[in-house]
């Protein structure tokens, strides 16, 4: 009989404590720390920074899931209505981004116009009215056309007339978001884009003068499309940007809607959308009592991009405004925004008109409380994005762009090795153990469940976590191009160097086993380490949807994807074989009818 080495893994290397350090590891600090500094160095001067800009630009238009650009389709506008008011009039508008997916906006423009007149697009923050954010907001476009501005409220996705998801991994816990690498920011900003396109249109509109901005929410969009459009010449978000670092150290992913971020998976830090709009004019306000935005985050982030602009010579075109405030919008820095378009937009000096009085918001709405029935809103977090079929040279893919900074990066497990007495080379057998499982549940497994005895098992334990603590770390995670499961994965590939260098271990074999969401975890590590000749899977998710979730995975390939790249090695299932599992194409690619053997 031929002598076998079994190495057996436990669960993960750092056991969080407690579940204030799980919501902001030190682990994921570090890693915002390291991205700050590099950061840091890219914008230390237009010499770093210019060489790299068209790099990062790209990469953050794949981060907000619009790669490639969607087609520019016709945009379909209807003008449902005019409201006149004694200066200016609000034209009720909706158009399609996509198609089928309507948007909904009011156009507010001066009535006293000499030739065309430059214009603001206003993206709105999380203003909860039914009749749309755009209502609650109408200040702001009011203010803008009583001076001479068009000005176009642009509602956010959910809180429009026609309905879409913000909050599905902040409230509804629909993890697989980052899985596909959806953020309902990547249609947001599509949608600005396109309302831009539309004013380019309008004959009494000069796009060659066209700012944005907007608060809260409204300011990660005024970012996001700023950095990706250069015809926004002049952008001021208020009261939306910070460092990864301060957001992790305070914690604020419990108080952000997922608009707020794209999916990092590029590991860029938040002072980047600042450097890609450098050096247009960039006005940002902060309030120093909002919990959202951390005092030391806009602080650093104003050292960086002030010392940028003065590298570019124009120190005059960013500034930051602070409030002693909280997260809220005022009078002042609606003025003080209308004087930065003046003086970098249209180089007017004035005291601007800031008077308003509000529409009943019923006034401004564009359906009317009855959307269209066709409308693909409401889904559109499972279209932008669909699972992509699996790729050629997939184990490629996955290595150089899905894991691509995994891979860099050492896990930390803590395992436990049982090797036969008995002199000689036996084949190594790695177990993950699941997060929570008792010890004797794990002596049992291999005591009871029929598995070879002259092995050399390792078991690992991997980072870990508890239920109640998950979504806060997942979130925290994504902000450095995380995920807790691929921590994890990192840990068992770890584990695997250390089975590979027991003395008493075959090369030539070595097999992972893993139950439940680790079954997936170990066909990862196969498809990462070629040295891993088997996999073992225990009731194995059918779907990335239920889980691991590593970012962008589902727009390259699900789990049967990887299961069928593995081939010609060997995948064993223990209890259960899910019928994704069963297909045709996986029985071309496997032969699966033998016993487990070891």
């Amino acid at each position: 009989m031929r002598r076998r080495t079994l190495l057996h893994i436990l669960p993960a290397a750092a056991a969080l404590p407690n579940a204030a350090q799980a919501q902001s590891h030190p682990l994921l600090e570090q890693q915002a720390a390291q991205i700050l500094a590099q950061a840091e160095k890219e914008l230390a001067s237009p010499q770093s920074w210019e060489p790299l800009r068209a790099q990062r630009r790209k990469e953050l238009q794949a981060m907000l899931g619009l790669d490639p650009w969607p087609a520019r389709t016709p945009l379909n506008v209807q003008i449902r209505g005019t409201l006149d008011r004694d200066d200016h009039t609000v034209e009720k508008i909706t158009f399609e981004s996509i198609p089928k997916f309507y948007v909904t906006a009011n156009l507010y423009l001066p009535k006293q116009r000499r030739g065309k007149v430059p214009v603001i697009v206003y993206v709105c923050g999380h203003a909860m009215v039914p009749e749309g954010a755009k209502t609650y907001y109408q200040r702001h476009g009011i203010s803008f056309a009583r001076n001479g501005y068009a000005c176009l409220i642009v509602d956010p996705i959910q809180i429009s007339e026609v309905f879409s998801l913000h909050h599905g991994v902040y409230a509804l816990q629909l993890y697989d978001w980052y899985a596909r690498g959806y953020t309902p920011a990547g249609i947001d900003v599509w949608n600005a884009i396109r309302a831009i396109d539309y004013l380019a249109s309008r004959p009494e509109i000069d796009i060659a003068k066209c700012g944005m901005t907007g608060r809260s929410g409204g300011a990660a969009m005024t970012w996001f499309t700023a950095a990706l459009d250069d015809r926004i010449k002049v952008a001021a978000p208020v009261m939306g940007i910070s460092t990864y670092l301060a957001n992790l150290r305070e914690d604020t992913q419990k108080r952000h809607c997922d608009c707020m971020f794209p999916i990092n998976f590029h590991r860029h830090d938040m002072t980047h959308q600042g450097a890609l709009i450098a050096p247009r004019p960039l006005l940002m306000a902060h309030g120093k009592k909002d919990d959202l935005f951390p005092v030391p985050g806009y602080t650093k982030f104003e050292e960086m991009l002030t010392k940028l602009y003065k590298g570019y010579n124009h120190p005059e075109r960013f500034t930051n405004i602070v409030v002693d405030t909280g997260h809220q919008d005022s009078d002042f820095l609606r003025e003080q925004v209308l004087r930065w378009f003046d003086k970098h937009l249209t180089g007017i000096q004035r005291d601007p008109e800031m008077a308003y009085q509000n529409a009943k918001p019923a006034e401004l709405t564009v359906f009317s409380g009855k959307p269209p029935a066709d409308a693909i809103n409401p889904r559109v977090h499972l279209l932008f994005k669909p699972i992509a079929k699996p790729q050629p040279n997939l184990l490629h893919t996955l290595k150089t762009q899905v894991f691509r900074h995994a891979l860099t990066q050492k896990g930390n497990p803590r395992t436990r090795v049982k090797a036969p007495q008995q002199p000689g080379r036996y084949p190594g057998f790695l177990y993950i153990t699941p997060i929570g499982e008792e010890a004797s549940l794990t002596s049992n497994f291999f005591r009871l469940g029929g598995l070879p005895a002259e092995t050399v098992l390792l078991t690992a334990q991997a980072f870990e976590w508890q239920p109640n603590e998950y979504r806060g770390l997942l979130r925290n995670a994504m902000h450095v191009g995380t995920t807790p499961e691929t921590i994890r994965l990192q840990d068992v590939l770890a584990a695997v160097d250390e089975l590979l260098r027991h003395p008493q271990v075959d090369s030539a074999k070595i097999v992972i086993a893993g139950r439940g969401i680790d079954a997936a975890i170990a066909l990862y590590a196969a498809a990462l380490d070629t040295r891993i000749t088997d996999v073992l899977l225990i009731n194995p998710p059918e779907t990335h949807i239920r889980g691991p979730i590593f970012l962008n995975i589902l727009r390259h390939t699900d789990i049967a994807g990887t299961a069928a790249a593995l081939a010609p090695r060997k995948l064993h299932f223990f209890h259960y074989k899910p019928p994704v599992f069963q297909g045709p194409h996986m029985r071309e690619v496997y032969s699966l009818a033998q016993p487990f053997a070891v």
